[in-house]
């Protein structure tokens, strides 16, 4: 192995690391953080479904440690917009070709960023037409750019879900919809041994590290540091894909 592929499977494990670390911390995260930096490692096809495997993984992993918060019925009006959404973001990943992807994917993630900031200053439906809205938005982007979150979080501000019972469901609800997307792309990621070997010991090593942040970190600040680090990595993707397109 020499130094470039090092490098390379070290920001692979870097990511899912912080990913998981920053998702057993606030309750969201993992892919807002892990998914711009593993499609410009990997590229949007691959990266994003090692996105959805790990993801789905982390939030399996938390959800056993706080299901019995979990608002089930909450969770379920959720996921079936979001499954349904997943069909068509799976013919969107799997036939717009990568350098286009890559730019779909950050743009997609900035618009996501971007709208979780202004839900918080308007109001929008809060029940059943909420709900759907969100879960059809993350759905959609969930298996297209790997990112569910911020139409989730735009759901539960609108709705004021308490924040302890909304980080504790949504571990349920993108352990189910990470399942979903992959299924709807019938792919799994396409990792060499040392790369599965690697993602496996910083998703555990992440979820460690969650734990004890959890503790000594604000949310707030856990949060601020999701954004920046989303923000930077979506810019990084959408570049990348542009400047393919550029030299093609």
């Amino acid at each position: 192995m020499n130094v470039e592929e090092l490098l390379a499977l070290a920001g692979l494990v870097g990511a899912v690391l912080l990913g998981s670390a920053l998702q057993r911390t606030t309750g969201v995260g993992f892919a807002l953080v892990a998914a711009p930096f593993l499609v410009a490692l990997l590229g949007p096809f691959n990266g994003i479904l090692v996105v959805n495997l790990f993801g789905m993984l982390t939030a399996l992993l938390v959800f056993f440690r706080v299901f019995r918060r979990v608002e089930y019925k909450r969770v379920f009006w959720l996921l079936l917009p979001a499954l349904v959404a997943t069909i068509p973001g799976a013919w969107v990943a799997v036939n717009v070709p990568p350098a286009e992807l890559s730019v779909v994917v950050g743009v997609l993630i900035i618009i996501a960023l971007a709208g979780s900031f202004l839900i918080r200053r308007r109001t929008f439906a809060s029940g059943r037409g909420g709900a759907l809205a969100g879960g059809l938005a993350s759905g959609f982007m969930n298996v297209t750019a790997g990112v569910g979150g911020p139409a989730i979080t735009a759901y539960a501000v609108a709705s004021r879900w308490p924040q302890h019972q909304f980080a504790a469901s949504v571990q349920l609800y993108f352990c189910v919809l990470g399942a979903g997307s992959m299924l709807a792309k019938f792919s799994l990621p396409t990792l060499d041994a040392p790369q599965w070997a690697g993602t496996a010991v910083g998703l555990v090593a992440g979820i460690i590290a969650g734990e004890v942040l959890g503790r000594r970190v604000s949310a707030v600040l856990a949060r601020r540091v999701v954004i920046g680090l989303a923000f930077l990595g979506a810019m990084i993707v959408m570049l990348q894909g542009l400047v393919d397109l550029a030299g093609s």
